[in-house]
């Protein structure tokens, strides 16, 4: 199956949760805004996951090589904006999902300053997408951020927001849509 960046960014998210707990949180569903918010923030930490599992699969001379540090910078510069929700995103993704056992952890992560969870959000990010990522997925997931670059990184939200709503993925979960 192919994997676009956003759905690896998406699973690297969901990620934050174990597997055996992720199943449980159907019922906490993620509004199109809130997916939108977590993918803009994401996708700097997506190009150095993607930048760390392919370099050597790609061309020096290819859009990472030679536009990534601008595609990523055009997302970075909305970090700040978008870190409060895509935050609240993931704490109501995990909250939904966690057992009791498990909620001190997410209020004391919950708790903490922004500057100390915003680099282990983003390292995460970068590792998982690391992860998921084959060398043989490299040039197509590559090419994804091509295609998006041109884009506003606003309305590339948007657009992988609502590309989630309609695929209507378990994990996570996309709210339907309000009329």
């Amino acid at each position: 199956m192919k994997r676009t960046p956003t759905l690896i960014a998406a699973a690297a998210l969901a990620s934050l949760v174990p597997a055996q707990v992720q199943a449980q949180s159907a019922a906490a569903c993620l509004t199109e805004r809130e997916v939108a918010q977590m993918a803009i923030y994401a996708v700097p930490s997506l190009v150095d996951g993607v930048r760390g599992k392919c370099a050597g699969k790609l061309a020096p001379t290819a859009f990472l090589a030679t536009r990534g540090d601008a595609f990523a910078a055009k997302y970075a510069a909305l970090q700040g904006e978008t870190w409060p929700v895509a935050k609240s995103a993931i704490l109501k993704f995990v909250s939904g999902s966690v057992k009791d056992r498990n909620a001190d952890t997410l209020a004391m992560v919950a708790a903490l300053p922004d500057e100390s969870v915003r680099p282990l959000v983003d390292g995460m990010i970068a590792q998982k997408i690391g992860e998921s990522v084959s060398p043989d997925q490299c040039r197509n997931v590559e090419r994804g951020m091509q295609l998006v670059s041109v884009m506003n990184p606003r309305d590339s939200g948007a657009m992988i927001a609502f590309v989630m709503a309609v695929a209507k993925p378990r994990s996570p979960a996309i709210c339907p849509a309000s009329s």
